[in-house]
């Protein structure tokens, strides 16, 4: 007696629509708000892919099925295997050699979905996956997806597949590529390869009254995220404050002007080598007290040298910065000459012209200040604004994340797992600012040079 496919996976319309998505691009994230039967398509989908291999000559072919954490795993993944998948078609074990699993029959090509928890991504830099489904992957740092996608790989087969489910929430970085498409530099030419379906629970028709009514229970807020799928709204963004939609009239974003002469200028330096450096030009209006990051500078694999010589390059004569305040961590000695002097990353800033001080490395004032500088002026304007040129900034600004319980200050801005070097150039920047200051009422005079005190 044959089984029809269909008898045992009938998809819904949206699930078609992401199952086709999935047959056109390499990375797919499906979803994106609650109840639309997003864990289970991975599944099924995970299983049909494995059926497909073994038709095209590929038996005993391995994926990947991974949650943030066992827990999670087995509430959501392998419980309901356990009760969906046909007894005849394979079965939930754990092996010595592979661990815990959904195997295949042989006679069905003897393929296997590796079910995963993703508590320690590193143990899978070695392994290889034809497939690879990640439940929640909002849950999950950028640094893991990364690793996961090295592992995304099986010999003599070419079509690949990444699919996650997510929803509103979580980490930015799903919202910065899938949503958003907006692609840092290294990702440059993969913009093609990622395609987001969405899925609402009115697309789910199995969701029952009692479901919805629970939906409505909730705050306006998180409504708006999990059943309208808005990610804008989404919990734990660390400024959440912070508009980058140039258009909009509340907008931190501007269009570049020429800073006038008088105005106070300095600079932030966050220190890296492997991860980038950064510096930012900042200038403060004397009138209103708003701050405008005019200028940025972002590179890896720079020696401390020319790191400063980029920085000095990129000054123009005109601008009088007076001062530049960095990073701390710069001052510890790290470099012996040839004569034995020992010598460090500000020893070498000095050296070509650049002269930092050291920046306050309270995060959770930087953060307050930061917060204070994103609130609106008197004249109703925001006092930090950002030139639309500074893209390296906008892109990394608005998907910074606060730590989650656990990880450190939950009020606290996330640093594993974030691009935050340029936010760490702002904090630095803006040493000399007190969280608690008010913006300037009145100023008595344009002195172009007046204290750093309270900027």
């Amino acid at each position: 007696m044959q089984t029809k496919w269909s008898d045992l996976f009938s998809p819904t319309k949206k699930q078609l629509d992401a199952l086709a998505a999935i047959g056109r691009s390499e990375y797919v994230l499906y979803g994106g708000a609650r109840g639309g039967s997003k864990s289970h398509l991975l599944r099924w989908w995970l299983l049909q892919f494995l059926i497909e291999m073994y038709k095209r000559g590929f038996e005993n072919a391995r994926v990947m099925l991974a949650c943030e954490s066992y827990p999670v795993l087995q509430d959501r993944q392998v419980s309901k295997i356990d009760t969906e998948f046909p007894r005849w078609l394979g079965e939930v074990k754990t092996t010595k050699t592979e661990g815990l699993g959904y195997y295949v029959n042989p006679e069905f090509g003897g393929g296997a979905i590796m079910l995963r928890n993703l508590d320690n991504p590193s143990k899978y830099m070695g392994a290889e996956f034809a497939a690879i489904g990640v439940d929640q992957i909002e849950k999950i740092k950028k640094d893991t997806f990364d690793i996961l996608v090295g592992s995304k790989r099986w010999p003599g087969f070419n079509k690949t597949k990444f699919v996650a489910t997510a929803n509103p929430g979580g980490y930015g970085w799903v919202k910065q590529l899938w949503i958003d498409r907006n692609f840092p530099p290294e990702m440059a030419g993969f913009e093609d390869k990622f395609e987001f379906v969405q899925s609402l629970p009115k697309d789910n028709p199995y969701l029952d009254e009692s479901y919805w009514a629970g939906l409505k229970m909730l705050p306006e807020r998180i409504q708006k995220a999990w059943i309208d799928g808005d990610w804008n709204v989404f919990s734990g963004q660390a400024f959440p404050q912070f508009n980058d939609n140039e258009l909009d009239a509340d907008s931190h974003i501007c269009t570049p002007f020429e800073i006038p002469e008088h105005w106070l200028k300095f600079m932030g330096v966050d220190w890296g080598f492997t991860e980038p450096f950064v510096c930012l030009w900042i200038a403060k209006d004397p009138i209103t007290g708003r701050i405008f990051i005019y200028n940025e500078l972002t590179r890896r694999s720079l020696a401390d040298r020319w790191q400063a010589k980029t920085i000095r390059d990129m000054t123009m004569p005109q601008e009088h910065i007076t001062m530049t305040f960095a990073d701390p961590s710069m001052w510890s000695g790290r470099h012996q000459k040839d004569n034995g002097t020992i010598t460090s990353s500000a020893d070498e800033y000095a050296n070509e012209g650049v002269y930092l001080q050291k920046g306050d490395n309270n995060r959770l004032s930087g953060k307050r200040k930061v917060d204070r500088l994103l609130e609106k002026l008197p004249d109703g304007k925001p006092g930090l604004m950002v030139f639309s040129t500074c893209k390296e900034f906008r892109r990394t600004f608005q998907y910074l994340m606060l730590n989650e319980p656990g990880h450190g200050d939950t009020e606290d801005v996330a640093s594993k797992g974030t691009e935050d070097h340029h936010y760490d150039a702002l904090r630095y920047a803006i040493s000399s600012l007190r969280s608690d200051i008010d913006a300037p009422k009145k100023i008595a005079t344009l002195n172009p040079y007046y204290s750093l005190k309270g900027i």
